[in-house]
């Protein structure tokens, strides 16, 4: 069951839609609000598996409050709701998974569950698998094709996490060595938008690799997608064509 929060300032819109995401208890929606200023204070400190804003609010529209979330710092995934398509392609700027028309529907709510367990990584049935070779020259293929990360950091980040793999990793300590010279905010909020990038590739790709928000850190589950080529020679080094500064320490 996915735990969600509602950010909507027309009542009677949340109460159509948390009637239809909790009907099959798929959802559960643990809070709503219906001033964005408000929930811009306390959506921060909130632990949900994504978050639903209306675009079109006063003093704030959607769009405003997730710039200011994903400034911020989080790494939960943002549903727009819109009663117009006009907006489709701000939405998609910010940290959006999915952008959907009102009024939602009974097929709304099954894409949407579908969306967000691709998301996290809990498909099951019919899946993809990586290959990853991580010494000498470094490489990750899916179907035989190169993996195309989306930035050199997300990169970075999911070796880190890799060879901490069933391990939950203190977030503090990612940013020390991944983000060593940034400011503890800025590194934070590239943390949080580079788990997001990440998990959103897992998905367009149909892997299921889990990145699991634990306490203060991350656990990265792989559930056996990630298939090792083991070095032909032992004269190469873990990331080698890399150059990461903390693979050296492995």
């Amino acid at each position: 069951m996915w735990k969600i929060i509602i950010v909507e300032d027309e009542q009677p819109i949340v109460d159509l839609h948390t009637r239809l995401l909790e009907k099959d208890g798929l959802f559960q929606v643990i809070k709503y609000y219906t001033s964005p200023i408000e929930a811009a204070k306390e959506l921060p400190n909130e632990e949900v598996d994504a978050i639903f804003l209306d675009i079109e609010m006063p003093k704030m529209t959607g769009i405003e409050l997730a710039e200011g979330l994903v400034e911020s710092g989080i790494d939960v995934p943002i549903i727009f709701s819109t009663a117009y398509s006009k907006y489709a392609v701000d939405a998609f700027r910010v940290q959006a998974l999915d952008y959907i028309l009102k009024p939602m529907t009974p097929k709304t709510v099954i894409q949407l569950d579908e969306r967000l367990t691709k998301y996290y990584g809990k498909q099951k049935g019919d899946s993809n698998n990586l290959v990853a070779q991580l010494y000498g020259d470094v490489f990750v293929r899916h179907n035989e094709t190169t993996v195309k990360w989306p930035t050199k950091v997300t990169e970075e980040l999911f070796y880190y996490l890799l060879i901490n793999e069933n391990k939950v990793v203190n977030r503090y300590r990612i940013i020390d060595d991944i983000w060593p010279n940034q400011e503890e905010k800025r590194a934070l909020a590239n943390l949080y938008n580079s788990i997001y990038r990440m998990r959103q590739l897992f998905a367009d790709l149909n892997v299921p690799i889990e990145i699991n928000r634990m306490n203060e850190g991350y656990e990265l589950k792989t559930n056996g997608a990630v298939k090792h080529i083991l070095p032909n020679n032992h004269k190469d080094h873990f990331l080698e064509s890399k150059g990461y500064l903390w693979a050296y320490t492995h």
